[in-house]
């Protein structure tokens, strides 16, 4: 089935046809899968430089440069390759470019690239699968087919904790192709893209450590280590008992956590209720929302995405953690919490009067979580104070170049410069022009759900940046309208539409 197209390049076909093959008969390596002739020259130098390890990396390089130029080569030139280093696949996959592998989707082949992802996979080679789904979400629309849209979900479940924001840019270019027999694998995406969505606010070796365990959760972990404790204080803070991927953590906690946490959910939304209950008492005591156990996902055995695929072994989800330092997003240091118990002072007039006048007093629960984040966004950023405060002398034109990450002070690709226009939107200048502004900037920067998460934590009434976050969700909305998926622009659409006092 795989390399059904290439039945017509077989020791059987016509004369014509063989005589445009490499090799020729009598040649030193029959066993071979036949090339086209214009191969010949490259495929003899790598044959070669097999015996030589200094040498098969050029020669290599070389063949592929030859081979994928054209798309009706690729899948002749990914057979040869696989024969070819049959007993040598960890020699491949090292040597192997993500654009090479992408020639080959779109020739209708895919056999070098699963073998090839797998051993990434195996490896936990994160850089080297997140540039393949960056390469499939570019060019997924034309290659829509059932394995390139079977490739995009495993690598949705693999990514989805360690890199959930790329995760969900390939769970949305797939969803839009998957077919009726592909909805089991859908779901099972779906459900490790809540599990990434859930610890996405955790530090990385914490997130390391849940993407390890959640993948065997038949293995009996004790829990007595500082790492194991700091990674169970971190998914109490942002683990909500309610969405489908809590079955996963559960799976895999001790039962005593896992009952507290449920016990302390509980409390939270009976108090949370009493006091809502006081704060209105002409109004009719709202219904009790108690914490409950979520519906039971069906967890399997193992994750069986690529079951249907011959050529993963182990399969992409079934990988090694990814324990490998990679980027740490801007907005993973800034998520929602459940808590609203633990209060953090606003700056005071002496940290500077960026804000003086537009924060408001926070009786909104989202305005205690706001001055909680941008306080402690600030303690670890000192110089944010003090850009804030030269953006209170001057207007947009004096700032422009400033917040647009064209100076040397904050260049664009500092990854302060991100986390510098987060934490303009949780304490924004009172400048109404350079207010407005903010939200544009981040949004041409960013179009994944980081930022509407964020837009709709600051959508509320006495928000001093509402009405600017809902210009741009609508203005972003149509400017971006390829990079934003259907589910993201529709909330986008909400956001702007949304009635805030």
């Amino acid at each position: 089935m795989l390399m059904a197209a290439l039945d017509s390049d077989s020791p059987t076909a016509s004369a014509p046809l063989q005589e445009l093959l490499f090799p020729p008969e009598g040649a030193e390596s029959p066993s071979l899968p036949l090339l086209p002739v214009e191969l010949g020259n490259a495929a003899r130098a790598l044959e070669k430089a097999m015996a030589d390890p200094m040498q098969v990396s050029a020669a290599y390089s070389n063949f592929c440069a030859a081979a994928y130029v054209k798309p009706e080569w690729a899948g002749a030139a990914s057979d040869y390759l696989t024969t070819l280093f049959a007993e040598r696949e960890d020699v491949l996959a090292e040597m192997t470019r993500v654009p090479d592998l992408i020639i080959e989707l779109a020739s209708g082949h895919y056999t070098l690239t699963f073998l090839v992802a797998s051993h990434w996979a195996e490896k936990a080679d994160l850089a080297r699968l997140t540039r393949l789904g960056e390469a499939l979400v570019a060019t997924q629309s034309k290659m829509n087919c059932p394995e390139v849209v079977e490739l995009m979900m495993a690598l949705t479940t693999s990514l989805a904790i360690s890199r959930y924001s790329r995760a969900e840019q390939l769970l949305a270019a797939a969803e839009a192709s998957a077919g009726a027999d592909q909805q089991e694998a859908l779901a099972e995406a779906r459900l490790w893209l809540d599990a990434g969505r859930s610890v996405r606010a955790c530090s990385q070796e914490v997130r390391d450590l849940w993407d390890y365990r959640l993948r065997r959760s038949r293995t009996a972990w004790s829990w007595s280590s500082p790492q194991e404790s700091d990674a169970l204080a971190q998914l109490a803070e942002c683990l909500d008992p309610a969405t489908l991927s809590a079955e996963l953590f559960k799976a895999v906690v001790p039962k005593c956590w896992w009952d507290l946490f449920i016990k302390h959910h509980q409390d939270m939304a009976e108090a949370a209720a009493v006091q809502s209950n006081l704060r209105s008492p002409s109004s009719p005591p709202p219904l009790l929302e108690t914490a409950h156990e979520p519906k039971q996902p069906i967890i399997r055995r193992q994750v069986v995405i690529w079951r249907a695929i011959p050529f993963f072994i182990g399969g992409l989800v079934g990988a090694w953690a990814l324990v490998m330092g990679i980027w740490l997003g801007p907005f993973d240091l800034v998520r929602p919490s459940t808590d609203g118990d633990r209060m953090v002072t606003p700056r005071s007039a002496a940290d500077g009067k960026a804000s003086e006048g537009v924060m408001a007093k926070p009786d909104h629960p989202n305005a205690v979580w706001r001055q909680q984040q941008a306080t402690l966004i600030a303690d670890e950023n000192p110089d944010f104070r003090r850009l804030a405060e030269k953006l209170e002398s001057g207007g947009w034109a004096r700032h422009e170049t400033l917040l647009r990450g064209q100076t040397a002070e904050l260049p664009q690709e500092d990854p302060a410069y991100q986390k510098f226009l987060l934490w303009l939107h949780l304490d924004p200048p009172s400048d109404p022009e350079i207010r407005s502004q903010i939200p544009l900037l981040l949004a041409e920067l960013r179009q994944d759900s980081t930022i509407i998460e964020l837009w709709e934590k600051l959508i509320y009434s006495g928000s001093p940046n509402a009405k600017d976050i809902q210009e741009a969700a609508l203005r972003t909305q149509h400017d971006k309208k390829e990079e934003w998926s259907p589910t993201q622009r529709a909330a986008l659409t909400k956001i702007a539409a949304a009635a805030v006092p």
